[in-house]
Formats: C-alpha cells, sequence, structure tokens
C-alpha cells in the first residue's frame, strides 16, 4: 500500500488545466472557479440575509439582540462584499480580449482575490483553497501572457486600479446592505 501526499492534487485534469502552456484554457478554468465561488458566496449570503431579517423584524431594541444582530449584519456586509468584488474579477475577466490586453485587464485581479481570500477565512473557510488556486492561476496567467506578449508589469497602476475596484465593490455592498437595514447604525 502506497501513501500519497496530502500536497499532491489527485485530480489529474485540473491539474493539467492549471500547468497548461496556452492561455485560454486556464483563463476558462479561472472563470469556472470565480463562477462557482460566486455561487457559493451567494447562498451563504441568502442564508444570511433570512436569519438577519428575521431578528431584525423581532429586535426588541434591547442590547443583547441588538448586538446579535448587527454582528449578523457585519458578517452578511463582509460576504456582500466579497461577491460585488469576485465580480469585479469577472468582468475582468470577460473584458480579456487577446494575449495583449490580459496582463492589463487581469494584474488588478491578483490582488482583489487575496483580499478577499484573507477576509473570508474565518467566514468561509471552505472556499480558502478555492481562492488561493484561483489567485495562483490569475498570477500564472498574467506572467505568461506578458511573457508571451512582450509587456511588462506595472504593478502600481495595478494596485492602484484594485483600489478602485475594492472601493466600488465597498460602495455597492455598503449600499444593498442599508437599503435592507435602513435603521441600524454599522460602522
Amino acid at each position: 500500500m502506497t501513501t500519497l501526499s496530502k500536497w499532491v492534487i489527485e485530480d489529474q485534469t485540473k491539474n493539467q488545466v492549471v500547468r497548461a502552456s496556452t492561455v485560454k484554457p486556464r483563463l476558462d478554468y479561472a472563470t469556472k472557479i470565480v463562477d462557482e465561488t460566486l455561487e457559493i458566496f451567494a447562498q451563504k449570503r441568502n442564508e444570511c440575509n433570512r436569519y438577519n431579517m428575521q431578528l431584525y423584524r423581532q429586535s426588541d431594541g434591547v442590547a443583547e439582540s441588538l448586538r446579535k444582530l448587527q454582528r449578523g449584519v457585519e458578517e452578511e456586509l463582509e460576504i456582500s462584499y466579497a461577491i460585488e468584488s469576485l465580480r469585479q474579477v469577472r468582468r475582468s475577466l470577460d473584458s480579456v480580449v487577446g494575449l495583449g490586453n490580459v496582463s492589463t485587464m487581469m494584474s488588478p485581479t491578483i490582488s482583489i482575490v487575496r483580499i478577499i481570500r484573507s477576509r473570508m477565512f474565518t467566514l468561509a473557510p471552505v472556499l480558502d483553497f478555492q481562492l488561493g488556486e484561483l489567485s495562483l492561476l490569475i498570477s500564472g496567467v498574467i506572467i505568461d501572457a506578458a511573457h508571451l506578449a512582450g509587456s511588462t508589469l506595472d504593478f502600481e497602476a495595478a494596485n492602484s486600479q484594485s483600489r478602485r475596484l475594492l472601493d466600488e465593490a465597498k460602495l455597492i455592498a455598503d449600499s444593498k446592505i442599508s437599503k435592507l437595514f435602513p435603521n441600524l447604525d454599522l460602522p
């Protein structure tokens, strides 16, 4: 009997796609990961929302129930932020039209995915592997595409763009939560 290392990926098809020499199959795989992750986050947000709406309707003004509601709404806000941020990543994936613009369109997504991964670790640890795989996949695609196209990577511009996209995602998430819970003061 042979034992396999826990660090070995057993699924050969995934391993082949991740290590593929062409960029297109890896971009398609990244899109698939983003879509699956968005679906899981949407389900989790819906569960949080149902629970929070129930608490909101039953709120009696007691400090303990308000703290419980506030913690629940903060969790829902965090998940909404992750969803809106990953939608930005999905839009970037959709906007890739050729090898020449992969590095420009995709470089801001590296930090977006890494930030979402770190923020979601306690709320959705089951997605940590998927988000880590997505981060590595996107990084590899960007490096390979830039090398093949003879492009240079401007990480200062990419980080500035990712901050702008994350701020936009936060505004959207804040707006949605404020509409759902108008009388609740959130930090």
